[in-house]
């Protein structure tokens, strides 16, 4: 794949994953959970981010490796701990909020989910200064 391949593919991924945590948020902006809607947009968002995850894993990160320098290594290996460590963090809110739950504590759910959604997009902020521009570049 070309670098302008991976650059529009991981464009796309971040796109979606904006789009899911905006409908995330709309539904939190209401008095109490619809949980069918919900429940897919929570699916389409933890989808959005593991394609996300495995693409930058798979495919960019292995391609820029190939030539990069020090520093560009060291970047490199920071996204991925930092993709790792957010990984898990946001496994342990979807274990922890399940539909029940989340009936069960509306407002509670929308509490964790805010402290959720500026990790999701500190990752994305950090992957398009340290990916993207790099893919730019090639």
């Amino acid at each position: 794949m070309t670098e302008e391949a991976m650059l529009q593919v991981l464009e796309e991924h971040h796109r979606a994953i904006e789009a899911g945590l905006s409908e995330i948020r709309r539904h939190c902006g209401t008095a109490s959970p619809c949980s069918r809607e919900l429940g897919a947009a929570r699916e389409q968002l933890t989808a959005a981010s593991l394609a996300r995850s495995r693409f930058v894993s798979e495919q960019v990160v292995p391609s820029l490796l190939k030539e990069a320098d020090d520093d560009l290594r060291t970047e490199l290996a920071e996204l991925l701990y930092a993709t790792a460590a957010k990984r898990m963090l946001s496994n342990g809110h979807i274990k922890a909020w399940t539909t029940s739950s989340i009936e069960a504590d509306w407002s509670g759910y929308c509490a964790a989910a805010k402290v959720i959604w500026p990790m999701m997009e500190q990752q994305i902020e950090r992957e398009r200064r340290v990916l993207i521009s790099r893919l730019k570049q090639g």
